[in-house]
């Protein structure tokens, strides 16, 4: 196809990749997540930490799992401290389509896009 030249395969862990990409200054208009749910937290630090452009969008995958596993199950915990994390991350404004396990969509508030303050009807 006329794109597959733009994709690239990579095979490693998740964190590790993309420190790499953070180190050489990569960045992307959306960055898509559905990993492991244990790391959730860390590649979203990832991510805000320079790898998503300000006007860029985070798309998480399975957001709303930790309601479908156990309450024993190590990954609802994670879900769920992923899910106040981007709460209460002043940074960003999120939304959670709630289709199947869940997608939350996030983005940097800017001060020219922001809608701090903004009633909503």
């Amino acid at each position: 196809s006329f794109v597959g030249r733009k994709i690239k395969v990579v095979v490693g862990t998740a964190v590790e990749e993309m420190k790499k990409l953070a180190d050489v200054a990569e960045t992307f208009d959306i960055i898509f997540i559905d990993a492991e749910k244990e790391g959730y937290i860390a590649y979203y630090d990832l991510a805000m930490g320079g790898l998503l452009k300000d006007d860029g969008i985070m798309m998480v995958d399975n957001s709303l799992c930790a309601l479908l596993y156990d309450k024993n199950d190590i990954r609802s915990q994670r879900l769920h401290e992923f899910n106040q994390h981007v709460k209460n991350d002043k940074r960003v404004e999120q939304v959670v389509l709630t289709m199947r396990e869940g997608v939350t969509i996030v983005r940097k508030v800017t001060g020219r896009h922001g809608l701090t303050g903004c009633p909503i009807f």
